[in-house]
């Protein structure tokens, strides 16, 4: 076998045709421009403010690396939302404006460069809401364990991985020039391998789909034992207050913790942002996982739900509409950055 030549929309998806098709993706285009612009603005402004607050410890690094990689993936959404623009403007035309190069070509290997690329900050997400979580719990055991060359080394790690895993899934498809029927021209077309349902099927689901469920467990655990755990030493103190003395105690203080004394009263403000932070890195990252992992039960379960398959005009719509959720991750941390880190506003407004 040869492989098989990728056209556009499927004539024969019986729940999406192509008619329904195009407003829907122009739709989803439209939006998707405007957050992936939105990600490459305030992640650039998140690594020229990181790299002004100077990145000498293990949390600002992973920041800096996070940002760096989600402005990435918005690189990538930005040239695969462009590229679309074209596609649809060949489609809704009825091929009457066509590219001498097919334009979903170029929308499909985008598409492929950012799930490649957003697994960098999945990944990094469950680091940093394991390191938190691990800095509430025991402060004083794990003060000096995440250094930032010890950081640095893992960054590097994780897109190491990231990227090395997802080369199968580039090395199954390319750019070949056939004679084009939807414009009767001989023109550059998207070709895949006939090896590419078994390799994709290996690679998503022992890499991302695992990944996502994954990270989303460690995340809501982590998040769940940092609460408990804060709770409980606040209700310590507010015990030790009510049972005497000037109602001041010890509470953490430092990058994990060094003690200090302070009222007990309420819950501290240094604590109510460590809670706060990572519930919304928490929640934005669950907002954009959960379509993932909904996404790839649903292509397991179909099997006409596929690249070049019977319900191709349906494949595209949901994946683009988990694309989305995860284009609003990468606009949405800034705000988090910026409300509950006060070094990170300062140096912002620099």
């Amino acid at each position: 076998s040869v492989g098989h030549i990728l056209y556009n929309s499927s004539v024969f998806d019986t729940i999406i045709t192509p008619k329904e098709f195009i407003p829907l993706i122009g739709m989803y285009t439209s939006v998707d421009m405007i957050l992936s612009t939105l990600g490459l603005i305030t992640n650039a402004v998140n690594i020229r403010t990181f790299l002004a607050m100077g990145a000498n410890d293990g949390i600002t690094v992973s920041f800096l690396f996070l940002s760096a990689s989600e402005l990435l993936c918005s690189l990538a959404g930005f040239g695969q939302r462009l590229s679309m623009a074209f596609w649809l403007m060949e489609m809704a035309t009825g091929y009457h404006t066509w590219f001498h190069i097919n334009p979903n070509a170029f929308n499909v290997y985008f598409w492929n460069i950012r799930s490649g690329l957003f697994e960098i900050p999945v990944l990094i997400t469950t680091y940093l809401a394991v390191v938190k979580c691990m800095c509430v719990v025991n402060p004083l055991g794990f003060k000096n364990t995440f250094s930032v060359a010890k950081t640095v080394k893992i960054m590097v790690w994780i897109c190491l991985v990231s990227f090395v895993t997802y080369i199968p899934i580039l090395a199954t498809m390319g750019v070949v020039e056939v004679f084009d029927q939807q414009v009767n021209v001989t023109r550059p077309i998207l070709w895949f391998s006939p090896y590419r349902d078994i390799v994709r099927n290996i690679v998503w689901n022992g890499r991302d789909s695992v990944s996502a469920i994954t990270s989303e467990i460690i995340i809501v655990v982590c998040l769940v034992v940092m609460t408990r755990s804060l709770s409980k030493a606040v209700s310590v103190r507010e015990s030790l207050t009510s049972g005497g003395g000037a109602g001041l105690v010890d509470k953490p203080q430092g990058r994990c913790g060094s003690p200090r004394k302070t009222s007990s009263r309420k819950l501290s403000g240094k604590e109510l942002q460590v809670i706060r932070q990572v519930a919304y890195i928490s929640l934005v990252y669950i907002v954009g996982n959960t379509p993932k992992i909904i996404v790839y039960l649903a292509i397991a379960l179909v099997p006409g739900l596929t690249q070049g398959g019977l319900y191709q005009n349906l494949y595209d719509v949901i994946l683009i509409g988990k694309e989305s959720c995860e284009l609003v991750i990468s606009c949405a941390n800034i705000v988090i950055y910026y409300k509950y880190n006060t070094k990170f506003r300062a140096c912002c407004l620099l």
